[in-house]
């Protein structure tokens, strides 16, 4: 998204901070890519489901360096990207393995991806700030 535009992400979920809100960004495109080749193959797609984890590992890899760059003591967020991350895993896995439905496991990762930028990640635009405020 070199033009800056935001085209996946609702707006009320840009947190200010340009390289996580492009990442949210493409996330949101991926979940909107892998629903799709759902509806159209009627199965989920291990190729773009293992991109999405691994999307997922860079993303939360970014805040967490944010918030070390910061000085924010970032644990709890950290370990709720783990389980996340654990949580995801099993339900695509399991989804894979005929004991899951798709399109529930699409609709729980997109609402907890909304709900944790929401309540959580809207700590980073802070965290970019003090940043600024400590290397001027």
């Amino acid at each position: 998204m070199n033009d800056g535009a935001h085209h996946f992400l609702p707006g009320p979920l840009l947190i200010g901070v340009a390289e996580v809100d492009a990442q949210h960004d493409a996330m949101f495109r991926q979940l909107v890519v892998l629903k799709g080749l759902c509806l159209r193959d009627g199965c989920l797609p291990i190729e773009e489901t293992d991109g999405l984890l691994a999307a997922l590992q860079e993303h939360y890899a970014t805040e967490e360096r944010l918030a070390e760059e910061a000085g924010l003591d970032f644990a709890a967020h950290a370990q709720a990207h783990r389980e996340m991350l654990e949580l995801v895993g099993k339900a695509f896995s399991e989804v894979v393995e005929g004991r899951g439905d798709v399109f529930g496991t699409l609709r729980y990762v997109e609402y907890w991806f909304e709900r944790h930028i929401a309540q959580d990640d809207m700590c980073l635009d802070k965290c970019s700030s003090q940043q600024l405020e400590k290397h001027p």
